[in-house]
């Protein structure tokens, strides 16, 4: 996410102007505005931004928008609507592509490449707003700046309330569907909904977009299933609400924040059969959220960021982001190729205050693979002395061939009261696969680490292959084999940083109750310097 534009600033960016009102009395119902009615050519040539306009403004609580096939050019830019296709206060509406039909948007300054309009933009208060097969294609891919393929914004409140920086009565939107998009080359976002309740995604297909493919902000209740994110410029699935001390609306961004969880807190999400190949930043991102279950997820080619992230920031650490620790956190099924690490569980708390907000995770991880990660395949770490805690992780597969920076295997950095177990990490050089430091209370089942090479690398002594440095803990079981080992290889260190080689040795504080070492012949299994 260190990009050169800030995310916040180029959320909104859109007008505030309402261009379609409700009706002030009944009108028919279920009536289908055919966009050719209203003069779209359709030819991907003819400019049909008038007339999708005016399509869209005869649309009818009840009424369906419907883009018969054809490639539907609008080609206009800085529209004072901010979108092709805009719904205010409009409930009762769907948005429908027959098989063939596109929304062509040339809506890119050629002056300044940066986006001027979003396809679709929907507006509270309103329910039951269904996008269904829509096609929202650029002509250009701009540098990132506004225009959100599909763009929705309500307001996260039950009870009337609004937070500081809203401007009027509360404008909340519940019961969204979106199924069979496909947004491609967005000045911005793919999706993004924003202060959003009852939401469903099916089969999204979101390519090429300048920021996040899916990206939620201060929703709840949300279902996502098959979706397909690849070559975007930010996270491929964020599931971001930011903090504050009280609750916020940042009116520019058109984000919002909490000071603690809530149950807007992007809750009770589930998301199954996520893909995401490619492009900036992670593969998914969950921050500030609660009771989140994500179960099937495949993230390749993130050489940027990390197959999955779960991460907190307060104002210190960070001047742009910032969100509380996440709680509730399910992830089953996780495969992360070729990322600069797996699986990422990372806290900014306050350098010197104690504050749980920043530090408390609660991430539960089983079934998971790293491979071919150049980082980490597994890292959990604290930036600051404050202890992060909360992850309990089962059944995990590590392979690596990295030789730099955590040199892909797991790595755990100020931390308390982290559960691992049936852990395996197979690496094709000898190098530390398992390195643990800074760590109180370490419940390990089983260890399994494995070299599958002969030499060190660059020439150099071959390292150990696990490392506990100021630690504490238990390890119940753990087996290390590097069968090319010589006989003066120490595979395991515990140890203290401050430590003086030659000095008397203490009691370890790691226990490791079953220790295997292959080769046999290995003569010190356990050192301590």
């Amino acid at each position: 996410m260190t990009l050169p534009l800030s995310r916040r600033r180029l959320l909104a960016a859109i007008p505030a102007i309402p261009l379609i009102a409700l009706a002030a009395c009944a009108r028919p119902q279920n009536r289908v505005v055919n966009v050719r009615d209203h003069g779209a050519v359709g030819d991907g040539a003819a400019n049909d931004a008038a007339a999708i306009r005016a399509a869209a403004a005869a649309v009818e609580p009840g009424g369906t928008l419907l883009f018969p096939a054809g490639s539907y050019l609008f080609a206009e830019l800085n529209p004072s609507e901010g979108a092709a296709i805009r719904f205010d206060g409009r409930s009762d509406v769907t948005v429908e592509f027959e098989s063939g039909a596109e929304l062509v948007m040339d809506t890119v300054d050629p002056a300044t490449d940066l986006g001027t309009s979003h396809g679709i933009l929907v507006r509270g208060p309103a329910s039951n707003i269904r996008l269904r097969n829509v096609r929202i294609r650029w002509t250009t891919r701009a540098t990132r700046s506004m225009g959100d393929g599909i763009r929705i914004v309500g307001c996260p409140t039950d009870n009337d309330e609004t937070p500081v920086g809203w401007d009027g009565p509360p404008a909340p939107i519940t019961g969204v569907e979106i199924t069979d998009c496909d947004i491609r080359s967005a000045a911005q976002s793919g999706v993004i909904l924003i202060g959003v309740s009852d939401i469903t995604v099916r089969r999204l297909r979101v390519h090429d977009t300048a920021a996040d493919g899916l990206h939620f902000n201060a929703c709840r209740r949300v279902t996502v299933d098959d979706y397909v994110a690849g070559d975007n410029g930010d996270d491929g699935l964020a599931l971001v609400t930011y903090f504050n001390e009280e609750f916020f609306f940042d009116a520019p961004a058109e984000t919002f924040a909490f000071p603690t969880l809530t149950d807007w807190s992007n809750a009770d999400v589930t998301a199954t059969n996520v893909r995401v190949t490619g492009g900036m930043a992670n593969g998914v991102r969950i921050a500030g959220a609660q009771r989140v279950s994500l179960n099937g997820i495949t993230v390749t080619g993130k050489q940027s960021g990390s197959g999955v992230i779960v991460d907190s920031a307060t104002v210190e650490s960070d001047p742009i982001w910032h969100y509380v620790a996440s709680r509730e956190i399910k992830l089953n099924d996780i495969a992360a190729q070729d990322c600069s690490i797996g699986i990422h569980l990372l806290a900014r708390p306050p350098a010197t205050a104690v504050d749980p907000r920043f530090t408390d995770f609660d991430v539960e991880v089983t079934d998971a693979r790293s491979s071919g990660c150049t980082n980490w395949g597994v890292r959990v770490e604290s930036l600051t002395e404050q202890r992060i805690t909360g992850l309990r992780l089962t059944g995990c597969q590590v392979e690596a061939t990295a030789t730099e920076g955590g040199d892909g295997g797991v790595g755990l950095g100020n931390t308390r009261d982290i559960v691992l177990d049936d852990l395996t990490v197979t690496h094709a050089v000898p190098v530390t696969t398992f390195f643990a430091g800074d760590s109180a209370n370490l419940q390990i089942g089983a260890l399994q680490l494995a070299i599958d090479g002969s030499g060190a690398p660059d020439g150099q002594p071959p390292a150990p292959c696990a490392v506990f440095e100021d630690c504490d803990g238990t390890v119940a079981q753990m087996s290390v084999r590097w069968p090319a080992a010589p006989d003066s290889w120490t595979p395991v260190l515990v140890r203290s940083a401050d430590a003086v080689c030659g000095a008397p040795t203490l009691d370890p504080t790691v226990r490791i109750a079953d220790l295997t070492v292959e080769p046999a012949s290995v003569t010190t299994r356990i050192g301590d310097c």
